[in-house]
C-alpha cells in the first residue's frame, strides 16, 4: 500500500521552482523506478515513466514545477529586489519566510524573509494596502552585496516558501504546505501505477508524465503531447475548494473530502468524463463534478489541441488557498485521484473511441 504522506514529503523537501526543477525530478524518477518498464526525461526536463506495451498510448498529465520568487538585484546593503515566478498574490508574499537556493542539493539553501514594514512606523493609507511585489525586497542576513556573492546569492537565484509539509489539526487526513500545485497529483500516480501493478493493462500503453514549466504557459505537456502524440490524455491538477470567504457558488461547490473532480465542457471529451464518472461509480469512489465553459488553464488545453487534436480529460484535486504558501488539500482524495485514474484507464482499454469518423461518403 502507498503511503501518500510519505511520497509527497519526499517530492515536496526539494524545491521544483519552474526552469529549475532538477532537485525534484531526481526524487519523481526515483520513485518511478520500481514500477516503470522505461523512464525518460525529456528535452523540457518532463519526466515520463511507460508502463505497458499497447498499441494505443495514453497519456497522464500532472505538472511538478512550482511557484517561487527570482532575485533581480542586492543592493550595497545586502537586500534583494525579486521577480515573482508563476502567479503569486502579493497579499501573501508579503512577509514569507523563505529558502534562498545557493546550490543543488537538499540542503544548499539560506533562510531569508520577504521584508514587512512594521505597523507601528507606517502611514494610515500605508497601513490598509499590500505593496507591490516590485517594492519588496527579501532580507537573507547579507550585510553588503559582496557578502550576498560570497554566498553564492546573486541574479537569478531562486527563493521557495520555507515551510513544509505536516498535517493540519489532530493528524487526520487534511495536509498543508505550499505548492500542492501540482506535484499532489504527481504523487496520485503512483497510487494508480501501484494498482496498475496488482491489475495490468493488457492493450494499453500509458505514459505517466510529470510536466514542467506549467506555470509559465503549459510548455511541458505541449511538449509531451507533441512527441508522444497519445490517443486519449488525462491531465490532472488542482482546483479551488470552498473555504473561509470562498462561496459554493463561487467554486462550483467542491468541498476538500469529497473526492477528486470531474470536468466537463469544451476542453474535454464527452466519452471520456462518461468513462470517468462511470468507473467512480462502478468502483465506489465518490467524486464531484465540475463544469469549466472554455479552456482549463490546465495541461489540459494544450494536449487536446496538439497536433490534430486528442481525446482529452481532467480530473483535479480539491485544494484550499490555492497559489499561498498554506495549501491544504486531504489525502483521501488524493487516494481516490490515483485509484479513479487507474480504473479510467481500464474503463478507456474497453472502449474504442475514434479521433476520426466518417459520417457521409458518396
Amino acid at each position: 500500500m502507498v503511503d501518500l504522506y510519505e511520497v509527497l514529503d519526499y517530492f515536496m523537501s526539494v524545491p521544483a521552482v519552474t526552469g529549475f526543477e532538477e532537485q525534484r525530478r531526481h526524487n519523481i524518477v526515483e520513485t518511478f523506478k520500481p514500477y516503470c518498464h522505461t523512464i525518460d526525461v525529456d528535452v523540457m526536463g518532463n519526466v515520463i515513466g511507460t508502463i505497458g506495451e499497447g498499441e494505443r498510448n495514453v497519456l497522464l498529465a500532472g505538472h511538478y514545477d512550482q511557484l517561487g520568487f527570482m532575485i533581480k538585484h542586492v543592493d550595497k546593503d545586502g537586500f534583494a529586489t525579486f521577480s515573482q515566478v508563476g502567479g503569486w498574490d502579493k497579499r501573501v508574499a508579503y512577509g514569507t519566510r523563505i529558502k534562498v537556493w545557493t546550490g543543488d542539493g537538499p540542503d544548499d539553501y539560506i533562510i531569508g524573509t520577504i521584508a514587512v514594514k512594521p505597523a507601528h512606523l507606517t502611514d494610515s493609507k500605508e497601513r490598509d494596502k499590500t505593496p507591490d511585489l516590485k517594492d519588496m525586497k527579501i532580507d537573507f542576513g547579507a550585510t553588503s552585496k559582496d557578502e550576498a556573492e560570497e554566498w553564492d546569492v546573486k541574479p537569478g537565484t531562486v527563493c521557495t516558501p520555507a515551510n513544509g509539509l505536516t498535517r493540519l489539526g489532530k493528524g487526520g487526513a487534511l495536509v498543508i504546505a505550499p505548492a500542492f500545485d501540482d506535484v499532489c497529483c504527481v504523487a496520485a500516480f503512483i497510487e494508480t501505477m501501484e494498482q496498475l501493478k496488482k491489475n495490468p493493462l493488457k492493450d494499453l500503453r500509458v505514459h505517466f508524465v510529470a510536466t514542467v514549466q506549467e506555470e509559465v504557459g503549459l510548455r511541458g505537456a505541449t511538449i509531451a503531447a507533441y512527441n508522444l502524440n497519445p490517443w486519449a490524455a488525462i491531465a490532472t491538477d488542482v482546483t479551488h475548494a470552498v473555504a473561509p470567504d470562498i462561496k459554493p457558488g463561487e467554486v462550483g461547490g467542491i468541498e476538500l473530502g469529497k473526492g477528486p473532480v470531474i470536468s466537463v465542457g469544451a476542453n474535454f471529451t464527452r466519452a471520456l468524463w462518461e468513462i470517468m464518472e462511470e468507473q467512480a461509480k462502478k468502483n465506489d469512489i465518490p467524486y464531484q463534478r465540475q463544469g469549466v465553459p472554455a479552456r482549463s488553464g490546465t495541461d489540459a488545453w494544450a494536449m487536446q489541441i496538439e497536433r490534430g487534436g486528442t481525446i482529452s480529460g481532467l480530473i483535479s484535486m480539491p485544494n484550499r488557498y490555492m497559489h499561498s504558501p498554506n495549501e491544504v488539500i486531504n489525502l483521501k482524495d488524493l487516494e481516490n485521484l490515483g485509484s479513479l485514474l487507474a480504473h479510467t484507464l481500464h474503463g478507456l482499454e474497453e472502449r474504442d473511441l475514434k479521433h476520426n469518423t466518417q459520417v457521409h461518403k458518396k
